[in-house]
């Protein structure tokens, strides 16, 4: 339709016979999260009494009061705690939309953007590195982030989809819009550079003496969610809070692992990527238990199909083993 714009579009949440409009909401997702008329006036380039009017005709639509207004800040109401999860929503597909129809517009068509977590991008390019697995003109996009990050991507559509840990399924909303594919379950080994091993002296089947080693050396981690820290072995934990963190916090294993083999760090990885290194002797497996594996599962929505380029990765990550 000549001259539509996905941005103007009015969301038809009736009562009676008033619409909201996308902008209303927008409005009411600022004032909600900076706490006050001004601040979500300064951050939208507003004044005060045009926002206020703004919410005005919002709270006169719904029927409902959204904020209880005192001397210091807006307290939002029942109501306006759950409108905010759903207009998120709803911004965020809005927002996904406009991107998908300017890739189209700009013939990205062909992109399949994907978003991953810790452990996840390495192992993909493994993959995914295959021939006759990208038709010509197509390409990847592998986004590395936090979970948060990811999650606001796959819905406002910046990702096709996601590949995270399965057992963090249950924090996404509405679950019934979510579809996954689990892929293999992959134990995380302690690596070390032969350099450590031969300089410490250590016998490899004396654990507490390995355990000394494992505090005494620098380590490189991708940078990982709270869930997996909780997971790990009591050892790496006393570790991993005594120093308040890695040394390296890298985004990759295969840059974790680049260190690794410098014998600049000891780090954790599956067997998928250390297998040629350790037959090699550039690199040894420590037999300590790190106490966590990796559950990549990917991730995407029925609400937003994927293009052929997408669904055919989908199709060939599913159907693959590592």
């Amino acid at each position: 339709m000549a001259g539509f714009a996905i941005s103007m579009v009015y969301i038809s949440m009736r009562k009676g016979n008033a619409m909201w409009q996308l902008q209303q909401l927008r409005h009411f997702v600022a004032i909600y999260e900076q706490g006050s008329v001004s601040a979500a006036a300064r951050q939208l380039g507003l004044s005060q009494p045009a926002l206020s009017r703004s919410m005005q005709r919002l709270e006169d639509a719904v029927g409902l009061v959204l904020f209880q207004r005192d001397t210091h800040h807006l307290r939002p109401t029942d109501f306006a705690q759950s409108l905010y999860r759903q207009a998120n929503r709803i911004l965020q597909e809005s927002a996904g939309l406009d991107r998908m129809v300017g890739r189209h517009r700009e013939g990205k068509a062909g992109v399949i953007s994907i978003g991953c977590g810790p452990f996840v991008p390495d192992i993909l390019m493994q993959m995914l590195s295959g021939p006759n697995v990208l038709a010509q003109g197509q390409r990847l996009d592998i986004q590395v982030g936090e979970f948060h990050t990811l999650q606001k991507g796959l819905y406002a559509y910046r990702h096709d989809f996601m590949v995270y840990d399965l057992r963090l399924r249950q924090r996404l909303p509405d679950q019934d819009d979510l579809v996954t594919h689990p892929l293999l379950a992959l134990p995380l080994r302690v690596v070390a550079s032969p350099k450590i091993m031969a300089a410490s002296a250590v016998a490899g089947s004396d654990e507490q003496a390995l355990k000394t080693l494992a505090f005494e050396q620098r380590w490189a981690l991708p940078r990982v969610s709270r869930n997996y820290r909780r997971e790990t072995a009591t050892w790496l934990t006393a570790l991993m809070n005594e120093r308040g963190g890695p040394d390296y916090q890298l985004d990759t294993i295969s840059s974790c692992l680049a260190l690794c083999r410098e014998g600049k760090a000891l780090t954790l990885a599956p067997d998928s990527m250390i297998a040629g290194d350790v037959a090699s002797g550039a690199l040894c497996i420590l037999p300590l238990d790190a106490g966590v594996d990796a559950q990549p599962s990917m991730y995407r929505l029925r609400s937003h199909p994927l293009s052929e380029p997408a669904a055919r990765v989908w199709q060939f990550l599913a159907s693959s083993q590592t």
